[in-house]
């Protein structure tokens, strides 16, 4: 809203500004003027030693060689004025003077030629220029222009040019003096509206610059808060941390101590509450380290999957602790494509048991009768290695990627990634040795094992997960694993004797792009791997540029997953 002259401090200001402009234009003028007076003043001179000119006329050029000459020196005072005088009544009160003056200057010489020219032509230039050039208000024109036609009226009666001229002229006389004090009063308002315009944009500026010092002063008040937050958070997740710790050792040793008094066949029976909290339902699945079960968290009422491990032998008390480090590690995951870890305790009676989320999906082990899309292979493998980023950011390595693994649902984001640390449970329970000779207790899956996996690296590091994505994608766009072989001890070798095959030469219609992404996950060599992070951006940018819909809205998954009972757990239970 444009403010109002509503206060004397803005209305001196507007005045003071009016008064600046008025004096700037008649210090251009005022000297102009004083050269044309004296132009005039000589050239009606001149005019009057015709001697073929009546006596009318001879007494008219001489009256207007007077008036002329008399408004040399007024004029030149005018401007001296203007030029030195500071004062501000002067500054105000020199446009309405000078525009008096002209009008009734105007006039007489008007009158002085309708003796001789019956023309008002003087009267209506200077009511038009007086108008234009000064900056008058609408009470100062009306003045000026009232004494200039009062001036004329009373020249041409003492004049007496006679009664039929007055009357022609006249009508003339009192429009041109209309029109001239509207247009003078109507320049003054456009004036005053520009001056309001920029008084109201300062104060808006102003009053911004207010608000924005007021909120710089907020968001530093704010951040303080949070800093200070944020130390008292890490001071609490550094006493979490020490918590988990401490229940990580002590569920390491009950573990070691109840392993000898609970038989490989004992069972959860149904309706039995796990950790004063969790109602076991029915079985879900079952494998070779224990059952999963259904059930119910009383403290929420949600439906969660119970996995009950059974410890059959007891090793060292440290590979117990690794497991139970890990199982805390996993459950700060947080990622909505991967299963959250609601907990993990261990029971009275020595059940060691991880409680997560229940999904309702279907497991991509499922859906691998046909070859996909490279649009629907590239959204699985995109989603699949951001919740692998997001594990590896905090330290946590799968190890045991596969589509029985890999749960599709028709919810954002389309993906669950479950079994975060179930091979290092594997290792805890039944040693390294013998899990890797044992039939369904091998540490990870053979078909998507990397080759470090395989050599039994003390330390398998995340780009052993991108090698199992690679062979995930290569199963879903070609139909068939990248190495195949009649047992898991031949399949591991030839992992490690062979170079990956090309996958254009099992599908050629694989855009060649997208195969090098495949190929770049299967190199023998970890550091020839992607990173989860960097081939998640890669295979969503190329899923986006060839227009495939998010993994939730692909109707293949959709056509899928409708068709299935909420979550089952996989079939085939070789790790959990």
């Amino acid at each position: 809203m444009i403010v109002d002259l509503d206060t004397p401090e803005l209305r001196d200001a507007f005045a003071s500004e009016v008064a600046d402009v008025n004096r700037r234009r008649l210090r251009v003028i005022g000297p102009i003027m004083v050269v044309v007076h004296i132009a005039h003043t000589w050239l009606f001179w001149v005019a009057t030693g015709e001697h073929t000119l009546n006596a009318a006329t001879l007494w008219a050029l001489g009256r207007l060689v007077v008036a002329h000459a008399v408004m040399v020196p007024i004029t030149g005072s005018l401007t001296v004025l203007v030029f030195r005088s500071r004062r501000r009544f002067v500054a105000r009160m020199m446009a309405p003077a000078v525009a008096t003056l002209y009008l009734v200057h105007g006039a007489l010489c008007t009158a002085l030629a309708l003796i001789s020219t019956q023309s008002v032509s003087t009267y209506v230039g200077y009511c038009l220029g007086m108008g234009v050039i000064l900056c008058i208000s609408t009470r100062a024109a009306m003045i000026a222009y009232c004494i200039g036609l009062a001036t004329l009226v009373i020249s041409l009666a003492v004049i007496a040019v006679g009664t039929a001229a007055f009357l022609a002229t006249m009508p003339t006389c009192v429009t041109i003096t209309a029109v001239g004090a509207a247009l003078a009063s109507l320049l003054h308002a456009a004036r005053r509206r520009e001056f309001r315009q920029r008084v109201t944009i300062e104060r808006q500026r102003d009053q911004l610059g207010a608000l924005n010092s007021d909120l710089e002063r907020r968001v530093q008040a704010q951040v303080g808060e949070i800093v200070a937050h944020a130390a008292e958070v890490e001071q609490l997740n550094a006493q979490l941390r020490a918590q988990v710790r401490a229940r990580s050792s002590e569920l390491s040793l009950a573990l070691a101590r109840l392993a000898q008094q609970r038989g490989d066949g004992a069972t959860v029976l149904r309706g039995t509450l796990l950790g004063g909290r969790f109602a076991v339902g029915d079985v879900i699945g079952e494998g070779a380290m224990g059952v999963v079960y259904q059930g119910i968290d009383r403290a929420t009422g949600a439906r969660v999957a119970i996995k009950v491990v059974q410890a059959t032998s007891t090793h060292t008390l440290d590979a117990l602790r690794r497991f139970a480090h890990e199982a805390g590690t996993a459950a700060a995951i947080t990622h909505p494509a991967v299963v959250r870890m609601l907990d993990v305790d261990i029971a009275d009676d020595g059940l060691l048991f991880q409680v997560q989320e229940l999904i309702d999906g279907e497991p991509l082990a499922r859906m691998l009768g046909r070859a996909w899309s490279p649009g629907d292979a590239a959204r699985v493998g995109a989603v699949l290695c951001e919740a692998l980023a997001a594990a590896h950011a905090v330290g946590v390595v799968h190890r045991d990627v596969k589509p029985e693994n890999i749960m599709l649902t028709s919810s954002a984001p389309g993906l669950k990634l479950l079994d975060f640390g179930i091979a290092k449970l594997y290792e805890a329970v039944h040693g390294t040795g013998e899990a890797m000779t044992r039939t369904g207790m091998i540490v990870g899956t053979p078909a998507y094992m990397a080759p470090e996996q395989v050599l039994g690296a003390s330390e398998v590091g995340d780009r052993a997960d991108v090698y199992a994505v690679g062979v995930v994608l290569f199963r879903l766009l070609s139909g068939r694993p990248p190495f195949e072989a009649d047992s898991p001890r031949e399949m591991m070798m030839n992992r490690l004797l062979d170079e990956p095959p090309s996958l254009r030469a099992f599908e050629p219609l694989v855009p060649e792009s997208l195969a090098q992404l495949v190929e770049r996950c299967l190199a023998r060599a970890p550091e020839g791997r992607p990173p989860a992070a960097d081939l998640a951006r890669q295979l969503a940018s190329w899923a986006d540029a060839v227009g495939a819909p998010p993994l939730e809205g692909s109707a293949r998954v959709q056509r899928e997953v409708a068709a299935t009972q909420p979550a089952r757990w996989s079939d085939d239970m070789s790790t959990f």
